[in-house]
């Protein structure tokens, strides 16, 4: 190779260099963080460093109450993104609008600007609801069912505090539940559906206990049925399990039909 064609290929390297290292450093720039035992808070430049330590605080407390009640932890740090703007926030999540003010999937719990969060006066239910889901991921993983999951975040935050009974809550088996989640994507149908969720990990707490209910999460291996599961911690049939729920359900909806 010839001085000259070095000479050339070096210039071009710094060219380029020149014109990449820049935005490498801007995406670097673009988050600032702050991190803990379990977490690391990431929030954008428009983010006071304020709010990204009330909401690092707020984690660490749930976190210690979750483990506690669930006997299950995260297998990894979790990673937490504030954004500075609720477009943002859409983009960098698969929300088409903005009703939620947090969302979590995998490995990341993303959050709206605190600001709009604490004008909706829902900072801690939203936080407290996605880090429940984070936290059952695993169970999820090994066989646990998303209308299950989502049961116990909703009764956990307390979001339906205060919400109406829906009406028309026909429901029959815990299958439907999961249908629902995929149909109802957004409010207010939505909101009938958590108020279902929340409502379901209560039947099982004035059933059975609250000990028993929160150990379900902690008895799905991968290998065992949901059946087998509940038979398992609730010491009854899957059948006689579900018709007791319905009629629970039911006694608390109102039909429109």
């Amino acid at each position: 190779m010839t001085m000259l064609v070095r000479g050339c290929r070096a210039a071009l390297a710094l060219f380029v260099g020149a014109l990449v290292a820049p935005r490498a450093l801007e995406a670097q720039d673009a988050f600032s963080s702050l991190s803990s035992a379990h977490f690391d808070v990431r929030y954008q430049r428009g983010v006071p460093q304020e709010d990204a330590r009330r909401v690092l605080e707020y984690l660490q407390t749930e976190y210690k109450s979750l483990a506690a009640d669930l006997g299950v932890e995260p297998s990894a740090r979790t990673e937490v993104r504030i954004y500075e703007s609720v477009g943002k926030f859409l983009e960098e999540t698969p929300l088409k609008r903005p009703w939620r003010m947090a969302f979590y999937q995998r490995g990341v719990l993303h959050l709206q600007p605190l600001a709009v969060v604490n004008q909706r006066k829902v900072f801690e239910r939203a936080v407290a609801y996605e880090l429940a889901i984070a936290f059952l991921e695993s169970s999820m993983q090994k066989g646990c069912p998303r209308w299950l999951a989502e049961s116990f975040a909703s009764y956990y935050s307390g979001e339906t505090t205060g919400m109406t009974p829906p009406l028309g809550a026909r429901l029959t088996a815990f299958s439907d539940l999961n249908q629902d989640i995929q149909e109802y994507p957004n409010p207010p149908q939505r909101d009938d559906v958590h108020y279902i969720l929340s409502s379901t990990m209560t039947y099982f707490v004035q059933k059975y206990g609250e000990k028993r209910a929160f150990r379900l999460f902690r008895e799905f291996d991968g290998a065992s049925s949901v059946e087998r599961v509940f038979k398992k911690v609730f010491e009854d049939e899957y059948p006689s399990i579900e018709k007791g729920w319905a009629k629970y359900i039911a006694s608390r909806t109102a039909s429109f039909k």
